[in-house]
């Protein structure tokens, strides 16, 4: 039973990073491979502030998610000025995470505070049970959803299908997408958060270019504007490795395979286009009862 629950807290935290690739690459169409230094941004903050300061553990954790969106405005601003997009803008971010990564793995203290370097930082106390991990995930595709129903996610998928148009039509591209990473960057950061109350220790060796690559893989399988499509695949792609355990050195090649299937096959992804919303439920719960009345 604690397997099964270990996988439910796990898949609910790649949820919530997902989600926010997802604002970011699936509907603002700015593909990120850095999103796990945003993880260890925010995970370390929170831990620092509930472990050193003792704020209470909610707070710190929308604190850490808070720091890893601002700290997002030092590569998202030149890269926007420059108009940086496409494989350029994922180079960018591939970059930023891995300078956060190292430069983690190399500071042992910050003052009076031992981060441990490679070792880690030790001692976090365990907050991320299955209920908080599941209510923040609600929460988190919530605030998407009412996010990208909105007029700003209108104009993100104006960004997304076509730059030039949405600049013609009166988007402002350069706080357009600040705000979609900056968003992106939040979730990433709770959700790097949430992993360290869990695990009660957090490792530079966590947020590698592995951990980046399943965020973005979740997004690009899982459906090209799409909230529902990510949420599954993020849950896939946590019990999948845990079941096939024997197989986890062939991710990244089983990843890149993956990757150019869906691109000839179904380049929108699996469920590309299909919004989250209440009607689908209703469908899917309709087509059940009919299944039920016609056997």
């Amino acid at each position: 039973m604690s397997y099964i629950i270990a996988i439910i807290i796990l898949s609910g935290i790649n949820i919530i990073a997902a989600v926010g690739v997802a604002i970011l690459t699936g509907y603002t169409g700015l593909f990120s491979i850095g999103h796990a230094g945003f993880m260890a941004l925010g995970g370390y903050a929170s831990a620092i502030l509930v472990k050193e300061f003792n704020v209470p553990f909610p707070l710190a954790l929308f604190a850490g998610g808070t720091f890893a969106g601002l700290c997002s405005f030092i590569i998202g601003y030149p890269a926007f000025r420059s108009r940086l997009r496409g494989d350029y803008f994922a180079i960018a971010t591939l970059g930023f995470s891995e300078a956060i990564r190292l430069l983690l793995n190399n500071t042992k203290t910050l003052g009076q505070i031992k981060l441990g370097g490679a070792f880690g930082y030790m001692n976090i106390p365990n907050h991320s049970n299955v209920f908080v991990v599941l209510i923040t995930t609600v929460l988190a595709i919530y605030f998407a959803h009412m996010f990208v129903t909105s007029q700003y996610g209108k104009n993100c998928i104006a960004i997304g299908q076509d730059e030039v148009a949405a600049e013609m039509m009166g988007v402002n591209l350069l706080k357009t997408k600040m705000m979609a990473l900056f968003i992106s960057a939040f979730y990433a950061g709770v959700a790097g958060g949430l992993l360290g109350f869990y695990f009660a220790y957090l490792s530079p060796s966590f947020f590698s270019l592995t951990k980046s690559s399943d965020l973005l893989a979740a997004v690009v399988f899982g459906g090209i504007q799409s909230l529902i499509g990510p949420v599954i695949t993020a849950v896939v792609l946590i019990a999948v490795p845990e079941l096939l355990r024997s197989l986890a050195e062939w991710r990244l090649i089983l990843y890149g395979f993956l990757f150019v299937i869906v691109m000839i096959f179904r380049p929108q992804g699996l469920l590309g286009y299909v919004e989250m919303n209440m009607d689908m439920v209703r469908t899917f719960w309709q087509k059940i009862r009919g299944r039920r009345t016609g056997a």
